[in-house]
């Protein structure tokens, strides 16, 4: 608003624009829009025009006094313009008049499906935004409007399998086995995540101490010259004694804790990303330590990676999980002589080596691998029918080491 007589807006048919699957399957999507001068007088104008920009922005600093180095790269994702009055006389720019009223410029853009979402964290964002300016005369100040533009990108229903039940299930040589049920692979900023843990034990007199989940997050920047990861954990959460109150003969023990993450309106959490130059990624860590009769303590550690989305998105994908009283069901039972054993220190930030465990193929896939013989210790079909084949099972490699 320039004093009280002109004012200039920018109005889209919708300020956030969905686009639906991978980069590298998405349609794209028309944004659509006008441009909107009102007058309350005569107004004498140069040029009236309308900027969409798109950029990622990635810095950071290392080491500090002398030491410390700045790292700054800037990248251009896409740019429009759109000029509405026309000009006559390019070196001049001849002054048009406008007469009092409402001025109205329609636009439209289509939108490319490979854009990266927006996202705004510590060392870096990608913005989108509109600005229209209404370039005045000698002397007069023009006239600007800015419109951000927010980009989200939605999983499809073929991804649905990121929303079955997970699980991790191994066994400690000896001491016990465990599952680990969480009811989905995907959350949303503001919601809780619920982790239930089953332990049977096997060796006597074994107490868990406590149980432990952590939401770590891992976002790496890169230039053309550097990378940086930064990890930090976002959210943790420790129940003491989680077994105290149960019967020691039980033949297993079940103890649900629940993990909230931060919404969208703290900067506590990212949601999941990946473009040239910013990767967001998360996984949760669990501890179990346990007392064993002598009254030494141990832990066990193992973890998962999860994928953290915004609300908005789990709006739009309609994303329901499992109700806990249905996951209970997943919990597969294994014969602890059938589960290979991991005695040694293991590096939990791949123990998954490069391999998404939770993803189960498509059919196209599964057919086009190679035969593998059959089993002579192959279940019966009364053992089979026990468990759901709706559901994903993570078996998690152990880190065991004394408690410190």
């Amino acid at each position: 608003m320039v004093g009280k007589s002109s004012d200039l807006k920018i109005e889209l048919s919708s300020t956030d624009v969905i686009l639906y699957g991978h980069s590298s399957e998405s349609s794209g999507k028309l944004l659509q829009g006008s441009v909107i001068l009102s007058l309350s007088e005569p107004m004498k104008v140069r040029s009236i025009t309308l900027n969409f920009l798109g950029k990622i922005k990635v810095a950071w600093s290392e080491g500090i006094g002398h030491h410390q180095h700045y790292h700054k790269q800037e990248k251009e994702i896409m740019e429009k313009k759109w000029q509405f009055v026309p000009i006559l006389d390019q070196a001049h720019k001849k002054a048009f008049t406008l007469g009092p009223g409402e001025h109205k410029w329609d636009f439209e853009l289509m939108l490319p499906g490979d854009l990266p979402q927006s996202l705004e964290a510590e060392g870096g964002q990608v913005v989108y935004r509109l600005k229209a300016v209404v370039e005045r005369t000698a002397f007069m100040h023009n006239i600007i409007k800015k419109q951000p533009v927010e980009i989200i990108r939605c999983m499809l229903p073929s991804e649905s399998e990121l929303i079955q039940t997970l699980e991790i299930h191994n066994t400690w040589t000896e001491k016990m086995m465990y599952d680990i049920v969480l009811p989905s692979k995907v959350y949303a900023r503001g919601h809780t995540i619920p982790i239930t843990f089953h332990i049977t034990p096997i060796a006597t007199r074994l107490r868990v101490r406590s149980l432990m989940g952590s939401l770590k997050e891992y976002c790496t920047y890169t230039t053309s010259e550097s990378s940086k990861t930064d990890t930090r954990i976002v959210k943790s959460l420790k129940q003491e004694h989680p077994f105290d109150d149960v019967e020691q003969d039980t033949v297993c023990w079940t103890k649900m804790i629940e993990l909230d993450i931060p919404p969208m309106s703290s900067h506590m959490a990212f949601c999941d990303a990946e473009n040239d130059m910013i990767r967001i990624r998360h996984k949760l860590k669990f501890v179990i330590c346990l007392v064993n009769a002598d009254g030494h303590l141990s832990e066990l550690r193992c973890s998962v990676p999860i994928v953290i989305i915004s609300s908005v998105v789990a709006q739009q994908t309609e994303l329901t999980l499992p109700a806990y009283d249905q996951t209970w069901q997943s919990v597969l039972c294994v014969n602890p002589q059938d589960v290979p054993q991991q005695q040694q220190q293991v590096n939990d930030e791949e123990w998954w080596q490069g391999q998404d465990l939770s993803r189960v193929p498509s059919y196209q896939t599964a057919a086009q691998q190679a035969p593998v013989a059959l089993s002579t210790s192959l279940p019966s079909y009364d053992q089979l029918i026990v468990g759901s084949p709706r559901h994903n099972t993570m078996f998690g490699q152990l880190s065991m080491s004394p408690a410190q």
